[in-house]
């Protein structure tokens, strides 16, 4: 595959750009095209692509769900540790949550599984019965998470008082089988309602940590509606400490505010 043109290839991560909206809601503002251009590169090296246009290369991608899947994996950015942003945990878990005994939570986004972990691990130690649901569009991660197995440094990112639920091997750690048999993971497309109709009314909290950061208004929206649809009755909704949803979206989601964190309730 060969683009000959400056103009072409501009023309390319544009209409990839564009693709990648169309299928997954996620936006790459102009700041950062030169990172889809970098990934785009990429990916076209890894691959034999006998196309040399901007429209044919991405017809390529588009003629089935496998080539797709590369796309969407393209824009995925699989950043995440156990127990990030654990304050805000831990006021999820014992103020907003205090005295529940039985929890189904989900965690979208949860890229290689270490945020449904820490939650089976935090639901484990408060003796917190029911499931976690990690959710995510990349497969690939999904996979990865669910054999539960990580490097040796991501031992330092869990606190003492939770490492009795890892076992750490000559080349890894690993999550013991009383917190892997605690959560499920599922393939979801965040503006997709039909990933999420299996799912409806089905948790007490959901988390969408660092995902909607990339989604833009409309997009956004859409996405806020679907994470309602799975909520329980005056279910929550927990972004990271860091997001804020505007006045615009709290006709589906009322806020309040926890110790000095906002959570959103949805709303009837």
């Amino acid at each position: 595959m060969q683009v000959d043109t400056l103009d072409n290839k501009e023309k390319l991560v544009e209409l990839l750009r564009k693709t990648i909206y169309d299928l997954t809601g996620n936006y790459y503002p102009d700041e950062r095209m030169k990172i889809l251009e970098y990934k785009l590169e990429r990916l076209l090296k890894s691959k034999n692509v006998e196309r040399d246009t901007p429209e044919s290369i991405i017809s390529y991608f588009l003629e089935s769900e496998e080539n797709k899947k590369l796309l969407i994996d393209l824009m995925t950015v699989p950043e995440t540790r156990f127990f990030r942003e654990r304050e805000q945990l831990e006021v999820l878990f014992d103020r907003v949550l205090k005295g529940r005994h039985h929890l189904n939570i989900g965690s979208v986004g949860c890229s290689t599984g270490q945020e449904p972990y820490t939650l089976a691990m935090m639901m484990a130690k408060r003796n917190i019965s029911g499931k976690v649901v990690g959710m995510d569009i990349n497969q690939e991660v999904i996979n990865r998470a669910r054999e539960g197995i990580y490097r040796k440094t991501d031992y330092n990112d869990i606190p003492e008082e939770y490492r009795s639920y890892v076992n750490l091997t000559e080349t890894g750690m690993e999550i013991k089988p009383e917190i892997k048999n605690r959560v499920d993971f599922r393939q979801v497309n965040l503006i997709d309602p039909k990933s999420f109709e299996p799912l409806k009314g089905y948790f007490d909290v959901v988390l969408c940590r660092n995902v909607l950061i990339y989604f833009d208004r409309e997009s956004k929206e859409t996405a806020l509606k679907n994470l309602r649809s799975i909520l329980k009755r005056e279910g929550i909704l927990t972004i990271s400490s860091t997001e804020i949803l505007n006045k615009e979206y709290h006709y589906l989601f009322e806020p309040f505010k926890e110790d000095r964190f906002f959570f959103y309730r949805r709303k009837e």
